[in-house]
């Protein structure tokens, strides 16, 4: 009866590895999918982190841009301003000259 018992022993003793080895497997398994789920939560963090500041230098530029805009617009119209004052100051002389001659004899 003692060999009988062997085949039933051993094959006991190997069940009892396999459950081992299958526990092990599993919080091997648990253990590489929490490192990957923080590893994924870090790389969002990141790239959220980098989106921001993508923006950030992006707003920076436009609002650089648009002063360089509003500062070249307005020298613009200060030119254009002045250059039609003298141009109007230049014609005055004969303006005041057309009324004259035509109000007078």
């Amino acid at each position: 009866m003692q060999e009988e018992a062997e085949p039933v022993k051993i094959l006991a003793e190997v069940e009892s590895e396999l459950a081992k080895r299958l526990d092990e497997a599993r919080r091997s398994a648990e253990r590489r999918i929490a490192d990957a789920e923080q590893e994924a939560r870090h790389i969002l963090t990141e790239a959220d982190a980098q989106v921001r500041q993508m923006g950030d230098a992006s707003k920076a530029r436009v609002a650089e841009e648009s002063g360089k805009y509003a500062k070249e617009a307005r020298v613009r119209a200060e030119t254009e301003a002045r250059q039609i004052r003298e141009q109007a100051e230049r014609n005055i002389d004969r303006a005041v000259d057309y009324v004259f001659s035509e109000v007078l004899p």
